[in-house]
């Protein structure tokens, strides 16, 4: 009895620790895109969904491994904390305004940090709320032409064309939550960075995400869940991000800090 004691502690301690590792444990995602619009090479860092998760002590460790990056430019797609829930709110909060003195950062909302007072607390704090905005941007001497669409849902008749004149000039960047990789490619979007899926949460081996936005093993029927996507001069980028909801499991796919590197065309 002993021993099956021994044996069954081990089991459990072996479990807790996958857990751990799988939730709160941070990976570096690297993506690599050429463009000849791209003067010299940058540094996006993307991060989303982190629905109010702290990585060490005042989000210290995330902080610190983005701060590794050097990035020129900080993205954040969303759900930055869980609705309802107001010590979330401070902590996603705190920790972009910490990141403004990384680099400029550019935020648009998911459904859960769809928030006005949020907007105005970001803004008075230096984050950029890209909801329904658009800009050229100069990034080391590169043209940006950056666009932020805060949609919740996407209608049948969802058209870019609506709100926007499309511009071939420049290498375009569209920061959504939800991705809609047709309606953005018809758009002419050249890069969308987006979130929401938390890369399935639960992943398999072979099979991959095993269950998201209630499509059971999404990515068999072609889903776009996670990670690059590429369709011609089109990319679509889906990060997994880096909290859990509305349980704190992961398994398979652990928190990711995501950085995409624009490098010139040789």
């Amino acid at each position: 009895m002993k021993r099956k004691r021994i044996y069954f502690l081990i089991v459990i301690i072996g479990l807790i620790g996958i857990w751990w590792y799988n939730t709160f444990t941070i990976k570096i995602t690297e993506v690599y895109i050429a463009d000849e619009r791209i003067k010299d090479e940058i540094k996006i860092v993307q991060i989303t969904d982190l629905h109010g998760f702290k990585f060490g002590k005042d989000n210290r460790y995330l902080i610190n491994k983005i701060k590794k990056q050097r990035p020129d430019l900080i993205i954040a797609t969303g759900d930055m904390y869980s609705s309802n829930d107001k010590r979330g709110q401070e902590t996603a909060l705190a920790l972009l305004q910490h990141l403004t003195d990384l680099a400029p950062v550019y935020f648009v909302n998911g459904e859960h940090d769809s928030d006005e007072d949020f907007y105005e607390a970001l803004t008075n704090v230096g984050v950029n709320v890209w909801n329904y905005r658009q800009q050229i941007i100069d990034v080391k001497g590169t043209k940006l032409h950056l666009f932020g669409t805060n949609n919740l849902y996407y209608s049948p008749t969802f058209d870019l064309h609506h709100e926007w004149e499309p511009c071939n000039e420049h290498f375009s960047i569209l920061i959504a939550h939800l991705q809609n990789f047709k309606a953005f490619q018809d758009f002419g979007i050249d890069l969308a960075l987006c979130g929401d899926t938390h890369g399935g949460q639960i992943r398999l081996p072979f099979i991959g995400s095993l269950y998201t936005d209630g499509i059971w093993l999404p990515e068999a029927t072609g889903v776009y869940v996670h990670g690059l996507y590429q369709e011609g001069p089109h990319s679509l980028f889906i990060s997994s991000g880096l909290g859990s909801s509305p349980i704190p499991i992961r398994l398979g796919v652990r928190p990711e800090i995501a950085v995409i590197h624009l490098k010139p065309k040789t």
